[in-house]
C-alpha cells in the first residue's frame, strides 16, 4: 500500500498549498482569527454536505487507514481508500465539517517528506499553534465526536519525531515560528525542573510495556488498559507538581481504564471520566503559554496514544441510554428538535399553542404598544434610581438614532415605590407630561410618556415576588442561590456591577410582563444606541444552521461557555461544546412566543435551582441563557454589542465609529464619578438643573447605602468565621 501511495505524494506536495490555506483566517467557522466553535461539530459528517464530500466515508477509511497502518505490506486491505483520502487533501478543501478537515491535515503528515512537513507545521494550523486553535473544543469533545483525531496526531508525532533525530545527525534546520508567531523553539514540559525521577521512569516503562510500541493501532481489539493502581501511585507519587505531560498521561490512562473497565457504562462513570480527561487537557495544554501541537509532538509521553486507542475502543457510541443529552447531535435544526423534546417530556410538559391576544379597551393612542398588530417595535428596559441617568441616555441616543421614532414603543420596568423619582426624572429630561393609563387587562401599566413627540414609552409596574418566584429565587437572599454555598454579591458588585440585582432577572418574566407580544428587544440601561432599533427588531430569528432561534445576540467567540459554566460538572449536557461562543444578553432580541411555548423560564428556574446545590456557574444571571439557548442563538453583527466600555480604554475608532450599540458592561460606569468613556456618553446626557438637587441626594444615598451594607457584610462574615 505504502508504495502506492508515495507515488501520490508529489500530487499532495504540488497542491499541498490548497490545505495550507486552510488556516486561522479562511476556514468556514472563524471570524477575526478565532474559529467559532459549533456544537455540530460533534458530528458535522452527519449534515447535508454542499462540497460533494462524502464525509462519513472519510471518517470511516481515517479508521480503516489506522488500523491497517502497521501490518505487513501483504495484509493491507483497502489500499484504495488511502489514494482516495490523498487526493481529498491534496485538492481545494472546502465545507463546515472542520473535524473532517483537521483529520485530513494530519493523515497528510505521513505522505510528506522532512521540508514539506517543516513548511506545512509553520504555516498551517496543523501543528504551529495550540490545540485550541486548532481544534476549538475539548478533548472530550473531540473524543466523542467519532472523529480518530487523537490517533492520526500520534502517527503525526511519529513522523516529526523522525525528523528531528534525522536533522540532528545532518544538523538541519528546524521550524522556527509558528503561524501566529509563537517561538518553536524546545520547551520542557516532559521532566518539569529537571532529569526524570524514578517514578517518570517507572511509570514510563509501564505505558510502553503496556502499548507495547505501535500495537495499540492494529487488529480490531486493542490491548487491555493499563491498571488502575499503576496510574493512581504515580499521580500520588508526584502531587507536588503543578502540571507535567506525564500527569497528563496518566489522567488520560486512568480515563480509559475506568471507561474500559465496565460493562455497563453508568452516568457516573461516563461522567468522572470526562473529568479525567479534562485533568489531562488541563496538564497537557496548560504547562506553559502559548504550547503548541508542534512541542506536544515532540514529548516522550504517549499521551496521544492512550487518547488514540481510547478512541479505537470506540466507546462513545456507549453512551447511557436513559440520557439523550450524552450522545452527539444530529444535525441543526432537528438537534434542536429533540432537545426540546426531550426537555418537555421528561417533565410532562408540551408546547402550546399560540397564545391569542386579550380583548379589553385600552386607550387607542398607546393599545398599540401592547400587542402585535401595529408595525410597532417594541424595546424592554428595566431600570432603579442608581440606573435613572443610564436609562434617559439609552431612551434619547435611541431616539435620535431611529430613522422613524414614531415606530418604537419602549416598555420600562420600575418599582411602584421607586415610580415617583424616576417619572420626575424622565419629565424633567424630555420636557414631557406623564399620562397616567386606565387599562382594564393591563393593570401593571402605570403611565406612558411620549418623547419627543414621536416614540412611545410606557412605564409597568416591576413586582420583585413575581420576579423572584418565576425564576425560583430565594426572596430575602436572592444573591446567595447565585453563587451556591458562598454569597458573592457584594464582590460581584464591586468586581463587573450588580450581577445579581432584580432588575437583570426581569428579562426572563418578559412572556408574562408583555403578554401580547411575540418578539421583544431587550436593553440593559448601561448602553448608547446609534443604530435604528427597528431594524434590530426585524431581525430573521432563524440561526445560520437554520434552526429556529429564541434569542438573537452578538457571540463572543472569545469567551467560550467554559468561562462561564463549570464543564466538569455532570449536571452540564454532555453535547454542549465547552468551547463554543457565549454571548452577552444585555443587548438581545426575544421570541416571546417560543419561550412562552416551551416553558423557558420554568427550565432557566431549574438550572438556577440546581446551581445553588452544585456551583455551576459564579457569573449573575447569564448562564441560565447560555445553557438552554446556546444553540439557538441567531448571531447579531458585532456592531450591536460594543462591549466592556465599564473597563476597557483602548478601543479603536474604527470600532467606536462603526458601533451600533455602545455598552458599558463593567463597574465603571459612565455616570458614575469614576466612570470611563464619558465622552462617548456625554453627548446624550440631558440636564436637569430642577433635580441636580436630587441627583446629589441620590448619589449620596447610594454611597452611604453601600457603605452600610459592606459594615453589615464585614461583621457577618467575622461572626461566621467565629461560629465556624
Amino acid at each position: 500500500m505504502l508504495a502506492r501511495c508515495w507515488i501520490l505524494v508529489p500530487l499532495l506536495v504540488c497542491h499541498g498549498q490548497r490545505l495550507k490555506e486552510y488556516n486561522l483566517w479562511v476556514c468556514p467557522h472563524c471570524e477575526r482569527g478565532v474559529k467559532v466553535a459549533d456544537v455540530t461539530d460533534l458530528s458535522c459528517e452527519a449534515q447535508t454536505s454542499d462540497d460533494g464530500i462524502e464525509w462519513p466515508w472519510v471518517k470511516k477509511a481515517m479508521k480503516n487507514f489506522l488500523t491497517n497502518l502497521r501490518l505487513p505490506p501483504g495484509q493491507r486491505a483497502l489500499e484504495h481508500e488511502v489514494e482516495r483520502l490523498l487526493a481529498l487533501a491534496s485538492a481545494p478543501l472546502k465545507g463546515d465539517c472542520y473535524l473532517g478537515i483537521i483529520a485530513l491535515g494530519f493523515f497528510a503528515y505521513h505522505f510528506m517528506d522532512t521540508s514539506e512537513r517543516q513548511n506545512f507545521i509553520r504555516t498551517t494550523v496543523f501543528g504551529g499553534v495550540t490545540f485550541q486553535k486548532t481544534v476549538p473544543l475539548s478533548y472530550w469533545d473531540v473524543y466523542a465526536s467519532g472523529w480518530p483525531i487523537f490517533g492520526l496526531l500520534a502517527i503525526a508525532a511519529e513522523t516529526v519525531q523522525n525528523d528531528l533525530q534525522l536533522q540532528s545527525l545532518l544538523q538541519g534546520e528546524q521550524p522556527d515560528v509558528g503561524l501566529t508567531g509563537i517561538d518553536l523553539g524546545p520547551r520542557n514540559c516532559d521532566f518539569p525542573g529537571g532529569p526524570a525521577s524514578k517514578e517518570d521512569q517507572r511509570f514510563m516503562m509501564a505505558l510502553e510495556k503496556n502499548l507495547r510500541g505501535s500495537d495499540w493501532l492494529n487488529g480490531d481489539e486493542p490491548s487491555p488498559p493499563l491498571p488502575l493502581r499503576t496510574t493512581l501511585e504515580y499521580l500520588a507519587q508526584t502531587s507536588y507538581r503543578k502540571c507535567s505531560w506525564g500527569r497528563a498521561a496518566a489522567y488520560f490512562a486512568a480515563a480509559e481504564t475506568l471507561l474500559s473497565g465496565n460493562s455497563v457504562v453508568s452516568l457516573a462513570v461516563w461522567n468522572s471520566t470526562k473529568a479525567l480527561v479534562a485533568l489531562g487537557e488541563h496538564n497537557l495544554d496548560g504547562c506553559e503559554p502559548n504550547m503548541t501541537v508542534y512541542h506536544e509532538m515532540q514529548s516522550v509521553w504517549p499521551f496521544w496514544q492512550i487518547l488514540g486507542r481510547l478512541e479505537k475502543r470506540g466507546l462513545y457510541d456507549q453512551a447511557p441510554d436513559f440520557t439523550a443529552a450524552l450522545r452527539p447531535p444530529p444535525a441543526l435544526p432537528e438537534a434542536v428538535r429533540l432537545k426540546w423534546q426531550h426537555l418537555l417530556h421528561a417533565r410532562h410538559l408540551k408546547v402550546e399553542g399560540k397564545r391569542l391576544p386579550m380583548q379589553a379597551a385600552r386607550p387607542q393612542e398607546w393599545g398599540a404598544c401592547l400587542d402585535d398588530k401595529a408595525d410597532r417595535a417594541h424595546i424592554a428596559l428595566s431600570a432603579d434610581l442608581a440606573q435613572i441617568d443610564g436609562l434617559i441616555v439609552t431612551l434619547q441616543s435611541s431616539v435620535s438614532s431611529s430613522a422613524n421614532a414614531t415606530k418604537l414603543c419602549f416598555h420600562t420596568f420600575v418599582l411602584e415605590q421607586q415610580k415617583d423619582f424616576i417619572v420626575k426624572g424622565l419629565t424633567c429630561a424630555f420636557g414631557d407630561a406623564f399620562e397616567t393609563l386606565d387599562m382594564e387587562d393591563h393593570g401593571q401599566v402605570l403611565g406612558a410618556f411620549t418623547l419627543h413627540g414621536q416614540a412611545r414609552l410606557l412605564i409597568h409596574r416591576l413586582d420583585p415576588a413575581r420576579i423572584w418566584s418565576e425564576v425560583g429565587l430565594n426572596l430575602t437572599r436572592p444573591g446567595a442561590v447565585m453563587v451556591g454555598e458562598t454569597d458573592l454579591s457584594n464582590s460581584l458588585r464591586s468586581d463587573t456591577g450588580n450581577l445579581g440585582a432584580l432588575h437583570n432577572f426581569a428579562r426572563f418574566s418578559l412572556h408574562q410582563l408583555l403578554p401580547d407580544l411575540s418578539r421583544v428587544v431587550y436593553l440593559d440601561e448601561d448602553v448608547v444606541v446609534k443604530g435604528d432599533l427597528v431594524e434590530l427588531f426585524q431581525v430573521p430569528m432563524r440561526t445560520e444552521r437554520g434552526a429556529p432561534g429564541t434569542v438573537a445576540a452578538v457571540q463572543r467567540s472569545n469567551q467560550p461557555l467554559k468561562t462561564y459554566v463549570d464543564v466538569l460538572q455532570p449536571a452540564v449536557p454532555q453535547w454542549l461544546p465547552s468551547e463554543a461562543p457565549s454571548f452577552n444578553a444585555g443587548v438581545m432580541v426575544i421570541d416571546l412566543e417560543r419561550w412562552r411555548q416551551r416553558h423557558a423560564s420554568q427550565l432557566i428556574a431549574e438550572w438556577i435551582a440546581m446551581n445553588a446545590r452544585r456551583r455551576l456557574w459564579l457569573h449573575g444571571s447569564q448562564p441560565p441563557l447560555l445553557l438552554l439557548f446556546h444553540d439557538e442563538v441567531v448571531s447579531l453583527h458585532w456592531s450591536w454589542n460594543v462591549d466592556g466600555l465599564g473597563h476597557r480604554l483602548n478601543y479603536p475608532k474604527n470600532v467606536l465609529n462603526e458601533a451600533k450599540v455602545l455598552h458599558w458592561t463593567g463597574p465603571l460606569k459612565p455616570w458614575r464619578h469614576h466612570g470611563v468613556n464619558r465622552k462617548l456618553w456625554e453627548p446624550h446626557t440631558r440636564e436637569c438643573g430642577d433635580l441636580a438637587k436630587l441627583w446629589d441626594l441620590k448619589e449620596m444615598f447610594e454611597v452611604k447605602l453601600w457603605d452600610l451594607i459592606g459594615k453589615a457584610s464585614n461583621l457577618l462574615a467575622m461572626v461566621e468565621s467565629r461560629v465556624c
